[in-house]
């Protein structure tokens, strides 16, 4: 079995993420958008306010105005480039920490399955080294919200989805293809967000091609790691772990027996083998899926091997 202690780096074994250089930032009202549009972005280093998951940041707009923070408005869904002076990473507060022994799952489980979703801007190439000084900052009682603020110039918020009916079709196609792990039709979809796209100003046309292909990549790549993460919570689930986040107990949906979770892990392993979506850019992918199903197997497995009589 694997230590009765891990550590789960939301940034490990992600091979891209220092090279794509869009990601995306919702907005829940109309004067939130305009001023993003006219002041920039303001922004807290280390602090998650981005996402390279198109799927789920359109989701996660859904879920804010259904919830009315949106006060009746409709929000915009950003696209910020990141300038060659600052650098994308995961956000504070992202990794999770395995308890064998304990059978527990602490620190920020459902974070560290958001994957992506929790993304931030530092000021220095080694962003794992800037996230923990932050990160032991803040344990040491220094309020995050009080750390200095900086700003993504203007001309970095390259433009905005418009975020229709049509828009949430596309990214249906877009999930759904992703999930069946078979090649998607790049160029269709690559014209279809580009339609979508409103540059914020006419100058930025000519990158929205550029940021479009990116985000798709971007985004294959964070629902395959999140989907990942999500299993193996849901193997540790069924084996009968509990899962907290800070002094919060919560829960890793649906569960499945031992038996179902196998089951899962063999189905995700042959839909990988027979996969037609992990080539060229995307090739990292497959090896990375094989590390966590070889993990889970090796759970799985010592799981029934705990249950043979003595």
């Amino acid at each position: 079995m694997p230590g009765s202690h891990l550590e789960l780096k939301s940034s490990f074994g992600d091979q891209t993420l220092s090279r794509l250089r869009f990601a995306l930032h919702g907005t829940h009202n109309a004067t939130e958008t305009a001023s993003l549009r006219d002041e920039g972005l303001r922004f807290i280093e280390g602090k998650p306010i981005l996402s390279m998951n198109l799927v789920e940041a359109r989701q996660e707009m859904g879920r804010l105005q259904a919830a009315g923070n949106g006060m009746g408005e409709p929000g915009s869904l950003m696209v910020c480039a990141v300038p060659a002076n600052l650098h994308l990473g995961y956000g504070v507060f992202t990794t999770a920490y395995i308890d064998r022994a304990q059978k527990q799952v602490t620190g920020a489980p459902l974070r560290y399955m958001g994957g992506r979703s929790n993304l931030a801007l530092y000021v220095a190439a080694d962003t794992e080294a800037s996230r923990v000084h932050i990160e032991a900052e803040v344990a040491n009682g220094y309020d995050l919200e009080l750390r200095p603020p900086y700003i993504l110039e203007p001309q970095f918020v390259v433009g905005s989805f418009v975020t229709s009916p049509l828009f949430g079709n596309i990214l249906q196609q877009l999930d759904v293809g992703i999930r069946s792990m078979q090649v998607l039709e790049f160029d269709r979809l690559e014209r279809s967000l580009t339609d979508s796209m409103e540059p914020s100003i006419p100058a930025n046309g000519v990158l929205v091609p550029t940021a479009v292909r990116d985000l798709i990549f971007g985004t294959v790549e964070s629902v395959i790691i999140s989907e990942l993460r999500t299993m193996h919570f849901q193997t540790l689930r069924a084996l009968g772990y509990t899962f907290s986040d800070g002094y919060q107990e919560v829960q890793v949906l649906p569960e499945y027996d031992v038996a179902q979770q196998r089951g899962r892990v063999d189905e995700f392993e042959r839909r990988l083998a027979s996969s037609n979506l992990f080539v060229a850019e995307l090739a990292w992918l497959k090896e990375y899926a094989t590390h966590v199903l070889d993990l889970m197997r090796i759970e799985l497995e010592g799981a029934q091997l705990e249950a043979l009589p003595d």
